[in-house]
């Protein structure tokens, strides 16, 4: 049996069997929704929580200070930063901002992989953005929020963390790039959606990894039933990312439905620069 088979027999005996364990929730991302649900929370609670990661509490100053909240004072700290998120928001960007902690492997081949989908993961939900800001300055999907289509982009390739785990785990079986490209391509996606289910995501976000390089063609006749699962698809087409699948949506077709426009959308001066300024802001 090779070892590209043996992980992937591995990973399917243990999904038939639930004992696929999936990664959970990073700690301050957890504590941030618990703490969230109430509603006697502040701002200084929050921060209180926070300010013990201080790789994310450097990641949320950097994003208030972007051009994505649009603040004309420099926030210089945490609490500065949580202020101009505000209150509704932190839980959402939160979220967003720590869920590639799960991403944490020890083998160098096995972190170069890590690595790889979380440069992907910051570059979709960038491109994401962009797109449902456009969709907004259209009039259309005014329901969809900038910031879930943020969380949505940054959660797209989550699936690939328990493969990721089990190969760091076993290093000396499983850790070379054959069995991992094949593996990840079959599983990645079904993980992906049991992650988010584990993780308690709302409904509109839990089949965001199943879609994200593949669209959802019965569905969509028009922009205003567009949803996150679409939006990170075309971010994922914009930016290279989604690799070719059969039956999949492209770029000609959402322009078909009017979602995109047919003319320099993607390459004008202005999106590149939001789009540049925001991948800088995410990482």
């Amino acid at each position: 049996m090779t070892a590209t088979n043996a992980l992937y027999l591995l990973i399917e005996d243990r999904i038939q069997r639930d004992q696929l364990k999936l990664p959970g929730l990073p700690e301050t991302a957890e504590r941030i929704r618990e703490a969230t649900i109430n509603p006697d929370t502040n701002l200084h609670d929050l921060a209180a929580i926070i300010q013990h990661d201080t790789a994310l509490s450097a990641r949320l100053i950097r994003l208030a200070n972007s051009a994505y909240l649009s603040g004309r004072a420099r926030a210089e700290s945490l609490m500065q930063a949580l202020t101009r998120i505000g209150l509704r928001r932190i839980r959402t960007l939160v979220v967003a901002m720590a869920v590639e902690q799960v991403f944490n492997p020890q083998n160098d081949i096995v972190k170069k992989y890590a690595d790889k989908f979380v440069r992907e993961s910051r570059d979709i939900a960038a491109a994401s953005v962009i797109v449902t800001q456009h969709l907004h300055e259209r009039g259309y999907c005014n329901r969809l929020h900038q910031d879930v289509s943020l969380l949505a982009g940054m959660v797209c390739r989550i699936g690939v963390a328990p493969i990721l785990k089990i190969a760091d785990e076993f290093d000396d079986s499983f850790a070379n790039p054959t069995f991992l490209n094949q593996t990840i391509t079959h599983f990645d996606r079904s993980l992906g959606v049991s992650v988010l289910e584990h993780w308690r995501f709302a409904p509109n976000l839990i089949k965001v990894p199943y879609f994200f390089n593949r669209g959802r063609f019965e569905d969509l006749n028009d922009p205003l039933v567009a949803n996150y699962c679409d939006i990170v698809h075309i971010a994922s087409l914009l930016t290279g990312h989604s690799q070719p699948v059969e039956g999949a949506m492209t770029l000609a077709e959402y322009q078909q439905r009017e979602i995109i426009p047919v003319q320099d959308f993607w390459e004008n001066e202005s999106t590149q620069k939001r789009y540049q300024a925001l991948r800088t802001s995410l990482s």
